[in-house]
Formats: structure tokens, sequence, C-alpha cells
């Protein structure tokens, strides 16, 4: 199996994860957040780590110099979403959440890139 596609995998995961993390957050008063929206985001952060870490390990074959970047792409934008997280401590702090939005960007970013390349990969078997 190709690691790209396990790492695609992942970081989708942590796409789902993230957006159900803003809707537990969002259908709470401010006040009464809980738990919940924290737990699933750092799975998510978890899983997004797994995903770095397949793209950035030296493989027997199968991926380029350019998929050990995006793992290190996905990996500092993650060290500093667990930074703005652990900083801010889930507060309101408008740039906390501008720093937090670039972070997930770059993860966006990395996410349609490995997209492209096994849609590419596959359609050349």
């Amino acid at each position: 199996m190709d690691r790209r596609r396990v790492a695609l995998v992942l970081l989708l995961l942590f796409v789902a994860c993230t957006g159900v993390a803003i809707v537990i957050s969002g259908s709470r008063p401010g006040l009464q957040q809980g738990v919940a929206p924290t737990v699933v985001q750092f799975v998510g952060y978890l899983l997004a780590l797994v995903a770095a870490l397949v793209l950035f390990l030296r493989p027997a074959t199968g991926l380029s110099g350019g998929d050990r970047w995006t793992g290190v792409a996905v990996s500092g934008a993650l060290a500093v979403l667990l930074t703005v997280e652990v900083v801010s401590e889930g507060g309101t702090d408008i740039g906390a959440g501008f720093v937090r939005l670039l972070g997930l960007v770059v993860i966006a970013l990395a996410t349609v890139r490995l997209a492209r390349e096994v849609g590419a990969a596959g359609r050349t078997r």
C-alpha cells in the first residue's frame, strides 16, 4: 500500500475531527464547553502526527523528497497548532485564532497535494 494514501486518509480523519470539535464547541455556551471538543481535537492532532511520521520516515520505496517536505510541513503546522492550543487554553484570542487558521491552511494544502498525487498515481496504473 502506498504510504501517501495512508497519510492522506489520516489527514482527512484529522479534518473530520477538527470539524466535529468545532461543531461540539459551537453547540455549547462559552463557559460550558467541557472537555469533549478538546479531546476530539487532540485525537485529530494525534492522527495528523502519525500522518506526518508516515510521510517523513524513510521508506524502502515509494516516497519522494517532496513527500518528506510535506511531512515536515504537517509536523511544523501541528507544532504551531499545539502551541496555540496550550497558550490560549481554548480561550477567545483573535491573534491565536489567526495563527491557528494559518496552521490549518498549511495542513489543508498538504492534504490537497497528497490527494492530487494519490489520484495521479491511481490513474497511471
